[in-house]
């Protein structure tokens, strides 16, 4: 068995998804960090949302703000790139998307799941 598929993971983890925490902990809104570290809240939002990459600017920013290094920033943007090309890669080239679907269609959605082998986190 190949050994990059053991090493890949189910699903690749957004550097927005620290971000996102980092603020729970500091109680600290998206406005906020958006404010101090002189970045539009729309580019925080994104980023939090995984709609955007991480990109060196921002990475300094965040650095200067919350005093979590910017290499740790591009580090994790890196390796999130690097998780979801291997992931695609050991799918078969399938793609990722992610939607927010209503709470009332998350049935409907499972059963999709189940029939067409699609997988879901909800």
């Amino acid at each position: 068995m190949n050994s990059t598929i053991l090493q890949t993971p189910f699903i690749a983890t957004h550097p927005g998804e620290m971000l996102k925490d980092e603020l729970k902990e500091r109680d600290m809104t998206q406005k906020q960090l958006a404010e101090f570290a002189g970045i539009p809240a729309s580019v925080i939002s994104e980023i939090i949302h995984g709609k955007r990459s991480l990109s060196k600017t921002v990475a300094l920013a965040l650095e200067k703000t919350l005093g979590i290094p910017a290499e740790i920033w591009m580090n994790m943007q890196t390796q999130y790139e690097l998780d979801s090309a291997a992931i695609a890669q050991r799918d078969g080239g399938s793609e990722v998307v992610s939607v927010t679907i209503p709470r009332r269609d998350r049935t409907l959605l499972r059963e999709l799941s189940r029939k067409f082998g699609w997988a879901c986190v909800l």
